[in-house]
């Protein structure tokens, strides 16, 4: 049973993510700021992502979405933070992506995309906040 606040649909997707400097994170990467990253799903409050990197749980990232994936034009930059980050097998890293200050009007679109694409059957439950 699902139990997720958001629905979610799986993608297969390698963006560009970059560090965000904004924040000053005591982190960086051999190869500078920018790394690619497989997106494995997504939902309006975030993303789930495969990194050859160990990413840092609370560190700021930019993911650059190509916007036509949602029907937004060009390139979407949307602000995550790591909330977690697990080992899966060498060189890879699952982590979860939860999305930060972003438009109102992209979230109304990913929205959409999510409805339009979930293929799931079983009974969504909402849990007490």
């Amino acid at each position: 049973m699902e139990t997720r606040i958001a629905p979610r649909i799986e993608v297969d997707l390698v963006i560009v993510s970059q560090i965000d400097r904004k924040f000053e994170q005591n982190f960086s990467l051999a190869e500078g700021d920018r790394f690619r990253v497989q997106v494995v799903d997504v939902s309006i409050g975030g993303t789930g992502i495969i990194s050859k990197y160990f990413l840092p749980t609370g560190l700021r990232i930019i993911l650059a979405f190509p916007g036509k994936v949602f029907e937004l034009g060009n390139i979407v930059k949307i602000k995550g933070e790591i909330r977690y980050c697990k080992f899966i097998k060498r060189p890879e890293y699952r982590c979860g992506v939860k999305f930060i200050d972003f438009p109102l009007s992209c979230k109304k679109e990913i929205a959409k995309f999510v409805a339009k694409h979930e293929k799931r059957e079983e009974p969504r439950i909402v849990l007490a906040k």
